[in-house]
């Protein structure tokens, strides 16, 4: 089996793993800037973080229609930020798929999730995918980035 679809299968397995133990996320409001409007009206878009990063520099969105995931995020938001220990994890594609602006990429719709753990590959941040789309689209196939948070949900 190629490297790629190998490291697929893990992460989709721990994702699994965490559902079925029954870890979860949660989320909260934040204003819209109209970056999303060619996005169906059931379509939810959380703005993420980074722990650490004061600047706001990193900072990302991720859309999804999922109920167990807008669930799971908004768990996660109602607790202090500083608690939030789930991150994003899930295939991404090139373009900002109009909600993740001004980045190069986007995380695909309805196929992220949140979870505690992920393996090493692919940790990153969004300055780093930026400057290496088709790496991370075609090579790594998947984004985690481990000091990401749900920061906010966007209405």
């Amino acid at each position: 089996m190629p490297p790629k679809l190998i490291l697929r299968a893990v992460i989709r397995l721990s994702i699994a793993g965490l559902a079925l133990t029954g870890l979860g996320a949660t989320s909260c409001s934040f204003s819209s800037d109209g970056g999303n409007d060619d996005l169906p009206r059931t379509t939810v878009v959380f703005h993420f973080r980074m722990h650490g990063d004061v600047t706001g520099d990193m900072d990302f969105r991720a859309a999804t229609q999922d109920p167990q995931v807008i669930a799971t995020v908004r768990a996660q938001l109602a607790k202090t930020a500083t608690e939030r220990r789930l991150f994003i994890s899930g295939p991404i594609e090139r373009g900002h798929g109009t909600h993740n602006r001004p980045w190069r990429w986007h995380f695909v719709p309805d196929a992220w999730r949140l979870t505690s753990v992920e393996i090493e590959l692919c940790d990153g941040n969004a300055v780093l995918v930026d400057q290496a789309v088709d790496y991370w689209v075609d090579t790594v196939g998947t984004f985690c980035p481990w000091g990401s948070y749900v920061a906010a949900e966007i209405t």
